[in-house]
């Protein structure tokens, strides 16, 4: 009897004994299969908040990088306008070393916009600091004329006539500006500006390339109150200099030519009755009509 009862309750023991194993084999299935579960979906999270992110930075990409060329172009713009030109020129040199020539460019595209002739002091102030070659590469020709091998012709926008002066000389030693139809390139229409840094700007001197005499105007008014324009030997006097004034009119680039000593701008008048050629002066009033007044200056 007591045989039969230890029997008995070793089988009860088997049989709970393998209903535990079950319990727990089934438990810890259960639980891999939530862990599992768990970490895939994590992963899965995390993959997808990366790719999110990536896609917004790409996207975002491009608004950046145009406020950053604006704030760079705002930054040299500032310094020129404000006559700092160490610091432009420092500032051009690195935006250059950059590959930054395309914010150069629209910082001079808006002094042009604006009529800034402080667009041809930046200039040279940049060549004469050893950095000729950014000009060079970024800067349109005409704006280089201070260049000592940069030659160019001089148009007027209204009638298409070629600066150029008279053959005659008068009692005093000078010869009449003229305008020539014939713009074909030639010594007698190339023209060589000379730079002077006076005071806080640039002014130019201008003569033509075939002898050593020098843009001007008289001292007397004529009957329209102008002064006629000549080229003389002696260049001392302020009549002798001349700023430049780029003008944008109609997608062209134009420049006025403004007298230092009387403020006033070159032009032609509109008879031809000296040889066919018409007469230079400088206008009586600062009439800024780019239709009248305003220049092409062509580097040949």
């Amino acid at each position: 009897m007591e045989l039969k009862g230890v029997v008995l309750l070793m089988c009860v023991l088997a049989v709970s004994a393998n209903s535990i194993v079950k319990e727990a084999t089934d438990n810890i299935a259960a639980v891999e299969t939530v862990d599992s579960t768990s970490v895939v979906s994590t992963v899965d999270s995390v993959s997808t908040e990366a790719t999110v992110t990536l896609d917004n930075t790409t996207s975002n990409q491009s608004p950046s990088m145009s406020y950053v060329s604006k704030q760079r172009e705002n930054k040299l713009y500032n310094f020129i306008v404000a006559r700092k030109f160490d610091e432009a020129v420092e500032n051009t040199i690195s935006l250059y070393g950059a590959g930054g020539c395309n914010i150069i460019e629209q910082v001079i595209e808006r002094l042009f916009d604006e009529g800034q002739s402080i667009v041809f002091d930046y200039s040279y102030k940049l060549s004469i600091a050893g950095a000729r070659y950014v000009a060079r590469s970024c800067f349109p020709a005409a704006i280089r004329i201070h260049e000592s091998l940069v030659f160019a012709k001089v148009i007027n926008k209204r009638d298409g006539y070629a600066l150029t002066y008279s053959r005659r000389v008068d009692s005093d030693g000078d010869r009449r500006i003229l305008g020539d139809r014939n713009t074909q390139n030639r010594m007698d229409i190339t023209w060589w500006f000379v730079p002077y840094w006076l005071g806080d700007r640039l002014y130019f001197e201008m003569r033509p390339l075939r002898m050593a005499m020098f843009l001007k105007l008289g001292n007397t008014r004529d009957e329209d109150d102008d002064h006629t324009a000549y080229i003389s030997d002696d260049h001392a006097t302020n009549r002798h200099f001349w700023t430049i004034q780029p003008v944008k009119h109609n997608g062209e680039l134009l420049f006025y030519i403004i007298n230092r000593e009387y403020d006033e701008l070159l032009k032609f008048g509109q008879s031809t009755k000296y040889d066919g050629y018409r007469i230079g002066y400088g206008h009586s009033t600062r009439d800024f009509n780019p239709n009248k007044f305003s220049w092409y200056i062509d580097v040949i």
